[in-house]
């Protein structure tokens, strides 16, 4: 997991959790660094529901974001919670959906450094350490958990229950070798338990095919490495499932390449498959039936997105057939790659547009 982490803290975007000691304000029952500097901002408390039954534990809200403890995430979801004090990094929940935490020392204080859902970077939510606990954002919770939620503003309450998903395995892989000019970690799931065995066979051809022209195309920059380059190449893979529900899986996967020089290249690959028949969609298979027009709005949005973004130094020319997306529960996610409309420094700019804004009144994506 180092060098994912070493490679994807140059790049990327989303985040995560966890802490040492003080989850419930007393010791952890396993050892860990001293808590990270606490959070005084004022909060609000949020009463907790886990499938209707109240939780002793509260919540919080906090500039905005309603906040959970981790504990209740590891006593009442059931997720492994734990500590490794070599890489100094904090696990919860196992496969695919592994929530990772590295953390530093600077003097007396411990710090979150890198987050990582299944060695997928992300760093779109914070982590709160308030009064000794550690305060998770449900929004992290419901996009990558499996779990759902239904606010009552009156009551001050959140109501969690499972997400319903697709009945579909999806298995974490992974390849680790080296060679004297190479190093390759690569992260892709394998899917399974589909009612279609043609499906299933269809969506792993096609993970399996990304992986291998990866594979192909860095060994063959390996093969030409000159002696500028003192150390290997380093080429590494992973990927986030950021959708699965209603007969569709989507991910996000990210392929870097480290041949020399300040810093590797990052590119990024948004996936959509319809369990049904393992078809890889494109916008038009997934919206054109319902908006015949849909690219117009998109292509507003986005030029609105880029217009407000730092950084944005080229001019968008709309959205073509093959434009990078994948799937949220919260929306539809467009992105760019490296240096196509930012610097470097900006890793992959992405836009998520809320399903009801790309879409007619009174129809819905998921019927």
């Amino acid at each position: 997991m180092n060098k994912v982490m070493k490679y994807s803290a140059a790049v990327l975007v989303v985040g995560v959790l966890v802490t040492s000691i003080g989850f419930t304000g007393q010791t952890s029952a396993f050892a860990g660094p001293a808590p990270i500097t606490k959070n005084t901002v004022q909060q609000t408390s949020v009463l907790l529901k886990w499938k209707d039954k109240t939780i002793s534990q509260k919540g919080l809200i906090s500039q905005g974001s309603t906040l959970i403890p981790v504990t209740v995430l590891r006593d009442q979801l059931g997720l492994p919670l734990s500590y490794n004090q070599a890489t100094r990094t904090y696990s919860l929940g196992t496969g695919y959906r592994q929530l990772n935490i590295a953390v530093t020392e600077y003097g007396i204080d411990t710090r979150i450094n890198d987050y990582y859902v299944n060695d997928y970077y992300v760093n779109e939510y914070e982590v709160k350490n308030i009064g000794d606990r550690l305060y998770v954002p449900f929004k992290l919770v419901s996009d990558y958990l499996g779990v759902q939620g239904v606010w009552n503003p009156s009551l001050k309450s959140l109501s969690m229950t499972p997400r319903v998903e697709n009945d579909v395995v999806i298995t974490a892989e992974s390849v680790d070798t080296k060679t004297k000019d190479a190093s390759f970690l690569l992260q892709y799931p394998v899917i399974g338990g589909l009612v279609s065995t043609d499906a299933e066979k269809e969506i792993n051809s096609v993970l399996e095919k990304i992986k291998k022209e990866f594979v192909d195309a860095s060994n063959v920059q390996a093969a030409n490495r000159d002696g500028s380059v003192e150390h290997p190449y380093e080429f590494l893979q992973n990927y986030l499932v950021t959708y699965n529900q209603n007969g569709l899986l989507s991910l996000v996967m990210n392929q870097y390449s480290y041949t020399g020089g300040a810093h590797g290249m990052n590119n990024r690959i948004g996936l959509t498959f319809s369990l049904k028949d393992g078809k890889l969609l494109s916008l038009d298979d997934l919206l054109k039936d319902k908006n015949s027009t849909y690219k117009v709005t998109l292509d507003k949005f986005v030029l609105k997105s880029l217009q407000e973004f730092e950084g944005y130094y080229s001019e968008f020319k709309g959205l073509d057939a093959n434009a990078s997306y994948y799937l949220k529960t919260s929306g539809l996610a467009l992105f760019f790659q490296q240096y196509e409309y930012a610097p470097y420094a900006a890793g992959n700019p992405t836009f998520v547009i809320p399903y009801d804004q790309v879409l007619p009144k009174g129809t819905h994506l998921f019927e």
